[in-house]
């Protein structure tokens, strides 16, 4: 097997991978509608690296910029070639990348919550992507969080871990995130989720993401497999 992962804007290899590896590996409620995914590909909010095996699209990785921050956005390999170590090979190339570049702090993603969200033959397993991430050098951050809308009309994702998969700062966990890295995040949480005090009233939630990553006492990073720490 010959495979080559690179970085692409172009519209129609995008649109193939939307169409047979991104749809079809995530729910709606978790996926930007194809349209504004090609926009933002093509207007630099989204990166996209995707992965060929003998020619054929076979995995892509899309990360989203949000101020010194990438969030991988969408790992997802075809499903002939899961477990071929497609998906290691795109995380890394994404870490190798983005982490490259001068003004990203932190790469971050999104991970359900195996004791939250059940396994799905389309959508996968949480405890496998736990188990994915954890080997790959993921750790968890101890905050609540949810992933806001998608798009208009679709609802909050609740029952998520926000993981660090990546920043400067290599010590071991436990730990707790340095002054650079704490402020990388809360540039993030600001961009995701505006300002702490115009936070609707009544949304607790965001509120007490908010607090958590202002805490006096700063934000603790522990293994992936101990989630249950983590407050929901």
């Amino acid at each position: 097997m010959s495979m080559r992962i690179e970085p692409t804007a172009d519209a129609r290899l995008l649109e193939t991978v939307y169409l047979e590896i991104l749809e079809p590996s995530f729910p709606a409620k978790e996926l930007t509608p194809r349209t504004a995914f090609l926009e933002q590909v093509r207007d630099g909010d989204l990166d996209a690296l995707v992965a060929r095996t003998d020619g054929a699209v076979c995995g892509a990785i899309v990360g989203e910029r949000v101020g010194s921050t990438v969030l991988i956005a969408w790992l997802a390999v075809t499903t002939n070639r899961r477990d071929r170590g497609v998906g290691s090979a795109l995380l890394a190339a994404g870490i190798e990348r983005w982490s490259a570049s001068p003004d990203v702090d932190l790469v971050l993603a999104e991970i359900e919550r195996p004791d939250m969200h059940l396994a799905d033959t389309a959508f996968g397993d949480p405890y496998r992507r736990i188990e994915f991430y954890a080997r790959h050098g993921a750790a968890a951050l101890v905050m609540p969080y949810y992933q806001p809308p998608i798009s208009e009309g679709m609802p909050r994702v609740r029952g998520l871990i926000l993981a660090l998969v990546a920043s400067a700062t290599r010590a071991p966990v436990p730990r707790m995130l340095d002054a650079a890295e704490a402020e990388a995040l809360r540039g993030y949480l600001l961009e995701t989720f505006g300002p702490a005090h115009r936070a609707h009233r009544g949304d607790d939630e965001t509120v007490r993401i908010h607090a958590a990553a202002g805490a006096a006492d700063g934000i603790r990073v522990i293994a992936l497999n101990d989630y249950e720490e983590i407050p929901v």
